[in-house]
């Protein structure tokens, strides 16, 4: 939990005294005849190491790190055990490392108290197997050894480019990349004229839109172009012609009878998708023909029209809906006429379609003719990759790759397949989705962002190791066979089509029949020729199903439409199970919330809806679920269910599936349902980047990646994930070094949505978070030039120590916040961070010269903002003071004032926050700095609208991205969750003395704070778990903290009179206002003593 970029803090419990009661001393002694017995005075013996980690991860299989970090946690049975020393041995078998015969590795004794070590034995190529172990020295002096930690394995990957012998491979359809749409060209005598027209009286294939299941029949077309074939090279003579229609569905800069005109002729690849006209019950129109005039808005000589079909969606069946059967062209000089028909078509067939219809399946078939002792699978696939062995999934991992930046990297997966082959006939199997690198434009479906960054293809290389030693390599290339499976349609933002009647019985296994499969095509990797992407091994935890959810039928309608309630807001997958006839469609609409008893998505407000659809084999209760998107909802609607079919729904919860790292309860439901909203939130929004919402835009903004970092911390081990996304940060940068605000940076946003320094200083202070939390020093190392790389950026947009850009203190109300104490607080925790790590890797120079910068930027917005007769900063606001108080952009003596104002304005604001999201957590610090804890419990415990607790009153299950929590935004952000670290580090107490890096050294100091009679917390250090409890009963207090084996701890007992109950081995420190310090080594330790909070506020002069 980063506390270390902020001004030095007061202490916590600054009040006066209260005087002591009769009870309260009657209630200590009680207390303290409780207390545990004495520890021995002599150190504990370490036990033996335990949850050793490589690269923070559980199971590091197929990494590309050949020199990771190695980590484990101490043990002890007693008190006071620090780790003095460590000794690391690795070796390439159990056996070796059993009897002591290390080859790889033997570190020998190092004298150090840090559970780490980065591995620096024998040099490791790719493939290689890697056991370890790990003892350590605790106690005095030298210390006493432990005994082995049991082993721990790693193994590296494929980690360099020659390693793969595989080809990317592509189904022959699935190019849509180098594709056009095919348009019907219309043959004319040749003519020369000003206005063209085209009666349609006879529509083509229907849809089903939004009254599903009933098919709806328009006139759709993506463009409409006039040429003349002596000049093939010459103009499209009607782009920019005024369009005339007799009726149109307009729906803004989607469909509108301009758009078919504007020459853009892929509907699937820009918002513009053309010309749609109203809906129509029947194929035949002739009674009143649909007519689009074209008005050429000069005479001129052409002999062609060419008709584009829409493109961005097919029928069920595979085939262009929307398109003209019979129509005629006619012509004339004149917008009155008369028209001459120029041609007639009847029976017009439906054009090629642009989409394949269905997304592509690969399949290998080989022999093992001999034993097997392992086999390893190198894989991966854009966008998404369901691998298979023999019929069966590969791993648990689901929705991989991880989403980067294609072009510059892509990441593959090692799986251990060994118990997946057999000797004989084996079958690999790959379905591949879009994900988000083949974002079609659905007009009528939700898309947040579109566009084509790859084709889906596939790269996989399996090794076998047999039982005589000889390797077998199968790899992805033209020998692999390929056909179009069963998914219809996969789309990240719309939703995912499976039409079970397409199933192809055992193609994932040997004996499946290839009849109509196709060689695969060789394609082009990701990237360019010159400078192809990067393949990089996943070295975070996978995406899994981690629970699967029940559902409660709510609603059912005569129409067929059904409602299901999961109980919670969740992101993952709808899975259904449905019994119907053969050809039944069954959309599932999921939803955050419901409106008049049907599902209400968010997203409907800025787009189409989103769904998934399933048609049915017609055989027993089929079960399924999407496997190349995923959604956030907490209700799943279902439409097109023919009455009394058998249903069932339930969902099954995805996420990053990083190690809990703590929890929090307390005396108050209300603070404990809005700790249950942020870690439902946080945990909806750890997917392979940390996204803003999994319903609506699914990018990982980066603002809250730093500014939440401390709640995130406190609920996740988010060690390995925020070093993939650091990375990703890096493969972002411009050549200018910008660090855009999103990323991966798959759009390019305009202007301060791109360019904001709270949004692209993450790419600083997230590795100076993962330092002071984790002690990792490697990604300081490995960035820093990159670091000072978008220093130097944003020092070019700064002018005389100012940075007015940016998006200000985003969603705040106060209109009268000055955006450059935004975009220069930004670029102060830059610089700040910045000459903090400079210090730390011994950069001198650096770390003077961006102090400087860092003070400069303190007093420029100190000498502009500070009003001196007021006592106010930036017009006297929320947001501008908190982050005014949070860097210390006060003059001297005037500290206190601004602070008091604040506090003051907060009151009279019914300790409601009138701010934005930069503003917020330097709120929560400002205030717990100066002992005002119970101002910040009083802004937590408030249940009118702006507050956590109206969300909780009102049936929210995870944080929504507005206070109120409605419906009209998303329903899953934790951008504003950062109250849940003060919950941990305040209310709790488990934070790291200032001096501390990776809670070596712990502070409990737990704020008891209004109503409130108790509070707990765990937090899972490096060290291991670090717990806290505390309870009060009238004024007579107890708490008890557990300090992890390896780390000492300051214990601040709140005391207004009177003894302290302290247990043997606890070290009196001092004595501040209300509060008795003390320090304690590791173990259990329980204090009690009399505490009588009082209401008045502290009151003091700036220090």
């Amino acid at each position: 939990m980063d506390r270390t970029l902020r001004p030095p803090r007061p202490p916590l419990l600054h009040r006066p005294l209260a005087r002591l009661a009769t009870t309260a001393l009657a209630a200590l002694a009680a207390l303290a005849t409780t207390l545990p017995s004495a520890a021995p005075a002599e150190a504990s013996e370490a036990g033996r190491p335990t949850a050793l980690r490589t690269g923070a991860l559980r199971q590091a299989l197929g990494i590309d790190d050949t020199t990771p970090e190695l980590s484990w946690r101490p043990t002890t049975t007693g008190r006071d055990t620090v780790q003095r020393a460590y000794r690391v041995q690795a070796a390439t078998s159990a056996a070796r490392l059993d009897a002591g015969r290390p080859d790889l590795w033997d570190s020998g004794k190092v004298g150090s108290a840090a559970p780490r070590a980065g591995y620096a034995g024998d040099r490791l190529g790719p493939r290689t197997r890697v056991y370890w172990r790990v003892k350590v020295w605790a106690g005095g002096g030298a210390g006493r050894a432990s005994g082995w930690s049991a082993p721990s394995v790693f193994e590296t990957g494929l980690t360099s480019p020659k390693d793969w012998s595989a080809q990317w491979i592509g189904h022959p359809d699935w190019q849509l990349s180098g594709r056009q749409v095919t348009p019907v060209v219309v043959e004319l005598p040749k003519t020369t004229a000003r206005y063209v027209r085209l009666d349609v009286t006879r529509l083509g294939l229907p849809l089903a839109e939004g009254d599903f299941p009933a098919l709806t029949r328009r006139l759709q077309l993506a463009e409409v172009e006039v040429r003349d074939s002596a000049d093939p090279e010459g103009p499209d003579l009607a782009k920019g012609a005024a369009v005339t229609a007799s009726e149109s569905n307009t729906v803004r800069k989607t469909w509108e009878p301009a758009l078919a005109v504007d020459g853009l002729t892929n509907s699937g690849a820009q918002t513009a998708a053309g010309y749609a006209s109203k809906p129509h019950p029947d194929a035949d129109v002739s009674a009143t023909p649909i007519t689009l005039t074209l008005d050429l808005k000069q005479t001129a000589r052409f002999d062609r029209v060419l008709l584009y079909p829409r493109a961005d969606v097919l029928t069920a069946d595979g085939r262009v809906p929307g398109f003209p059967v019979d129509y005629t062209v006619a012509t004339a000089d004149a917008a009155t006429g008369p028209f001459t028909e120029a041609a007639r078509v009847s029976g017009q067939t439906p054009p090629k379609p642009y989409l394949p219809a269905g997304l592509p399946l690969f399949a290998k078939d080989f022999t093992v003719s001999k034993d097997i002792r392992s086999a390893r699978l190198y894989v991966t696939g854009l966008g998404v990759h369901d691998a298979r062995i023999n019929g069966r999934p590969v791993g648990d991992a689901v929705l991989e790759p991880a989403n980067t930046d294609f072009a510059d990297r892509v990441q593959y997966a090692t799986y251990d397949v060994t118990k997946r082959l057999r000797r004989g006939a084996n079958t690999i199997g790959v379905e591949l989705g879009n994900g988000m690198a083949n974002v079609v434009s659905t007009a009528d479906r939700y898309r947040k962002l579109y566009g084509n960054l790859s084709d889906p293809k596939l790269l996989a290389q399996l090794e076998i190791t047999l039982a005589d030693g000889t390797v077998r390599r199968i790899a992805s290339g033209p020998d692999w066979r390929t056909t179009l499976g069963p998914t219809t349609s996969s789309n990240w933002y719309g939703g995912e089509d499976y039409d079970a009647r397409r199933e192809l019985p055992n193609w994932d296994r040997p004996g499946g029949d290839r009849t109509g499969w196709r060689a695969a095509t060789a394609v082009a990797a990701p990237g360019t020729a010159t400078d192809p992407a990067q393949i990089s091994a996943r070295e975070t935890e996978p995406i899994r199903v981690t629970e699967t959810l029940k559902s409660t039928e709510v609603a059912n309608s005569p129409q067929g439409s059904r409602v299901f309630d999961l109980g919670r807001n969740i992101a993952g997958w709808p899975e259904i199970t449905v019994r119907a006839p053969e050809g039944t469609a069954v959309r599932v609409y999921p939803a955050e919330s419901l409106k008049d008893g049907h599902a209400h998505q968010s997203i409907s407000n800025v787009g189409a809806p989103l769904w998934d659809s399933y048609t049915t084999a017609g055989t027993a209760a089929q079960t399924w679920h999407p496997r190349f998107s995923y959604h956030g909802f907490r209700y799943l609607e279902l439409k097109g269910l023919p009455e009394g079919a058998e249903v069932s729904v339930r969902g099954l919860v995805l996420h990053t599936d990083n190690a809990s790292a703590g929890e929090f309860t307390s005396s108050n439901e209300l603070l404990n349902g809005i700790h249950g909203l942020i870690r439902g939130a946080i945990q909806g929004n750890m997917m392979s980047v940390l996204t803003d919402c999994p319903s609506r835009e699914k990018l990982g903004w980066l603002e809250q990646d730093q500014l939440v970092f401390p709640a995130l911390a406190a609920n996740y081990d988010m060690r390995s994930q925020l070093r993939k996304i650091v990375r990703d940060m890096a493969d972002a940068q411009t050549p200018d070094g910008l660090i855009p605000s999103t990323v991966p940076d798959y759009t390019l946003l305009p202007g301060s949505y791109r360019n904001d320094a709270n949004w692209g200083g993450a790419f600083v202070l997230v590795p100076w978070q993962l330092y002071t939390t984790y002690g990792d020093q490697e990604t300081l190392r490995d960035y820093y030039p990159r670091m000072k790389q978008y220093a130097a950026f944003l020092e070019r947009q700064v002018a005389d120590g100012i940075l007015d850009y940016g998006l200000g203190d985003w969603i705040t109300p106060d209109r009268t916040f000055p955006r450059a104490v935004a975009g220069t607080y930004g670029y102060w925790r830059v610089v700040d961070a910045l000459g903090r790590i400079a210090g730390v890797l011994g950069e001198r120079e650096d770390a003077a010269a961006y102090q400087e910068k860092a003070d400069a930027s303190v007093a420029a917005l100190s000498a502009k903002y500070y009003d001196a007769t007021t006592g106010t900063f930036g017009g006297g606001g929320h947001g501008a003071e908190a982050l005014a108080l949070d860097m210390g952009a006060v003059p001297d003596g005037g500290r206190q004032r601004l602070l008091d104002h604040f506090v003051h304005s907060v009151e009279q604001a019914g300790d409601h926050l009138v701010l934005g999201e930069i503003s917020l957590p330097a709120a929560f610090r400002v205030l717990s700095a100066a002992g005002r804890d119970d101002v910040v419990y009083r802004i937590a415990t408030r249940t009118d609208s702006p507050s956590y607790g109206y969300q909780v009153q009102h049936g929210n299950t995870t944080l929504g991205e507005t206070w109120d929590g409605g419906s009209g935004q998303s329903q899953n952000h934790f951008m504003l969750g950062v109250i849940d670290g003060w919950f941990t580090g305040s209310l709790a107490g488990i934070r790291q003395t200032d001096d501390s890096i990776g809670y070596r050294r712990l502070l409990f100091a737990p704020a008891v704070v209004g109503d409130l009679t108790s509070a707990a917390a765990s937090y899972t250090t490096p060290y291991g778990p670090a717990r806290s409890s505390w309870r009060r009963d009238g004024s007579a207090y107890r708490l008890t903290v557990t300090v992890p084996a390896g780390t000492t701890a300051e214990v601040r007992v709140p005391a207004t009179s009177g003894a302290v109950g302290a247990p043997d081995g606890a070290r009196p420190l001092r004595t501040e206002a209300g509060v008795r310090v003390y320090e304690v080594p590791s173990g259990t330790w329980s204090f009690t003593s009399v505490y009588q909070p009082v209401s008045e506020p502290p009151t003091g002069s700036d220090a």
